[in-house]
């Protein structure tokens, strides 16, 4: 009972290709739809900028501070040797790094002190003009961290914030702070992380040795959407292009390989009967064509052998109704009584004789269809293959030598050839193997009319003998068959085939 074998489902390679240029296609979706990194760039740009700010409130805080105080300035000229200490963005988008809101302001214990009040309002009118430009937010404290100047909170205690509170100590803080809305969030914005938190930069001014306050910033980083606005031409040249290689990707990939073979898929399907081989219009790459090269190849093999099999089975049909027929007339009249002993003795050899034929023409056609059944690869030793002929004398250069032929096969070929030399007269053969093999003897040889004619099938000078014609045609399909070359070579005596194998260089004999 035959089973039910169900074809697996599998994709076809368009739609491989599809799939693969869909993905390439989402590739900057995708990243446009993960914002973390450009989230976290932002956000370390708006850190970047409050820390530029902040120097510079800061040396403006302290000169404002030298002057109302009437302390020396500090020297114009810049020392020779000189340390420099840069302040690189460090906040980052991590969850884990970002702080709850900022604590409210308190209320302040102590008094601002007359040098602060004398100089908080020239402060206030540099944030308030920095504000219109920067959007941020800026608050100069005293050395108690009571706010003496700024955008807000002007009089309101902020020490207790942590960041102030580690600038009162002397170190440049940056913290990422949860961001308090007054009103509900855009939609838009949720897909930034960026507009989630703030920004706050504390840094404290100095003169001298001595902390004389702070200067605290904060702000809001930039939105990504208005990052992307303002990139909004290279984002449109990227997507052109994009989509320029992505489509120049899909006809590429049509053009070189896909087109190439759905065409050799047609082609194969519609060999069959009398129909030959016709080479494709275009191959793609080179690897198609080399595909296209062995389908071609293989199908004119196939062809070749369905034509010599048809051919070879008429010609052995033909030749095999001769002595069918001359058996069963000599099986007739054996069967009369007054047959003499002579006869009879005559009809039985004929009998035997026309059974000897048919045997050879049926161990030809075993020979010549185990000769062609594809690549045969293996080695062998030419002297224990080496068939014992009647008659022939066989000499085997170099003793031990081994070619690229299984034993079988070389035993046809030899026997093949071996046999020929015999009938044709010769008494020795001389096997000589180098880089490929050389059979001579010393027989009749081939005549210059017929040396076009051996390896055709069915030609034979020996018809009326009982020659059929195919066994240079057998050796020549079995040396194919491993890959190798036979061809009839110029001898002043007898006859000389010489086999080659493509890229085999003879090793050493073994010991």
């Amino acid at each position: 009972m035959q089973r039910d074998v169900r074809r697996k489902w599998r994709p076809g390679l368009w739609a491989v290709v599809l799939v693969v240029l869909g993905l390439v296609l989402c590739l900057p979706i995708a990243g446009l739809l993960l914002f973390r990194f450009y989230a976290n760039q932002l956000v370390q740009q708006t850190e970047e900028s409050l820390l530029m700010q902040a120097a510079v409130l800061t040396a403006a805080y302290e000169q404002l501070y030298r002057d109302a105080a009437d302390l020396p300035d500090t020297p114009t000229a810049l020392p020779q040797t000189r340390t420099y200490q840069p302040l690189f963005p460090s906040v980052t988008m991590n969850p884990q790094a970002i702080l709850p809101p900022r604590p409210d302001a308190a209320t302040a214990s102590e008094a601002i002190g007359p040098l602060y009040a004398e100089i908080g309002p020239q402060l206030s009118r540099i944030a308030i003009r920095a504000q219109e430009q920067t959007l941020a937010g800026y608050r100069f404290l005293d050395r108690f961290g009571t706010v003496i100047a700024g955008t807000a909170e002007a009089g309101a205690y902020l020490g207790h914030v942590s960041e102030v509170a580690l600038a009162l100590n002397g170190e440049v803080t940056s913290v990422a702070r949860t961001r308090v809305r007054e009103g509900p969030a855009r939609a838009v914005y949720t897909l930034s992380q960026g507009t989630r938190v703030r920004i706050f930069v504390a840094m404290p001014a100095m003169v001298g040795e001595d902390i004389i306050g702070v200067v605290y910033l904060s702000r809001t980083p930039n939105h990504i959407f208005h990052f992307l606005y303002g990139e909004r031409w290279n984002l449109l040249q990227a997507a052109a292009f994009v989509l320029l290689s992505t489509g120049l990707i899909g006809f590429v990939f049509w053009r070189f390989v896909t087109r190439p073979i759905r065409a050799l898929i047609r082609r194969t399907d519609a060999m069959g009967g009398a129909s030959r081989w016709e080479p494709l219009d275009h191959y793609g790459t080179r690897e198609i064509e080399s595909l296209a090269g062995s389908f071609q190849a293989l199908t004119e093999r196939l062809h070749h052998q369905r034509d010599a099999l048809k051919t070879y089975t008429a010609h052995v049909s033909h030749e095999m109704k001769t002595p069918l027929t001359s058996i069963k007339g000599a099986a007739e009249l054996l069967q009369s009584e007054d047959m003499s002993p002579e006869q009879r003795v005559r009809f039985l050899e004929n009998i035997r004789n026309d059974s000897a034929r048919m045997e050879d023409l049926l161990a030809r056609m075993r020979d010549f269809s185990a000769a062609d059944q594809g690549v045969l690869r293996g080695e062998c030793v030419v002297a224990d293959v080496v068939p014992v002929v009647a008659g022939l004398t066989v000499e085997v250069v170099p003793e031990g030598a081994v070619v690229p032929m299984p034993a079988d096969l070389l035993a046809m070929v030899l026997t093949h050839l071996l046999e020929n030399a015999a009938e044709h007269g010769a008494t020795s053969v001389r096997i000589t193997v180098d880089e490929g093999i050389t059979v001579s003897d010393d027989g009749a040889g081939i005549s210059d009319g017929n040396r076009d004619k051996v390896f055709e099938p069915f030609f034979t000078t020996r018809r009326g003998r009982g020659g059929t014609g195919m066994g240079l045609n057998i050796v020549r399909s079995a040396v194919e068959a491993a890959g190798g070359e036979i061809t009839l070579q110029p001898s002043a005596q007898g006859a000389c085939f010489r086999i080659d194998f493509s890229g085999w260089t003879r090793g050493p004999s073994p010991a």
